[in-house]
């Protein structure tokens, strides 16, 4: 059987503790989750408690106005919102721009 198809399987307390053990082990990482408006409230407190409990470093891209009950959970959690390319650009510079520091 594929890998995979057991991780499906697992509860989400199972799935859980294997990420949170991934992102512990790893020296640093960044989490990066696109299509962010589309998931519910209780992920998005999911992964603000990851980002509370790990060193991961999380990315949500949201394409909408924050709801909000989503706006009210993020006055309780550091965070950046960043809605221009330029903004973006700060957050990652091109490779060749920061090789040359």
């Amino acid at each position: 059987m594929p890998r995979h198809a057991a991780a499906g399987r697992a509860s989400r307390q199972e799935q859980r503790r294997a990420v949170h053990a991934a992102l512990q082990s790893a020296p640093c990482c960044q989490v990066t989750v696109l299509r962010a408006h589309r998931i519910g409230l209780g992920l998005w407190a999911d992964l603000v408690h990851l980002h509370r409990t790990t060193r991961a470093d999380l990315v949500l891209v949201h394409h909408a106005e924050l709801p909000d009950d989503l706006a009210h959970l993020l006055r309780h959690c550091d965070h950046r919102i960043v809605d221009t390319f330029a903004g973006m650009a700060w957050l990652h510079p091109p490779a060749a721009a920061s090789s040359k520091s």
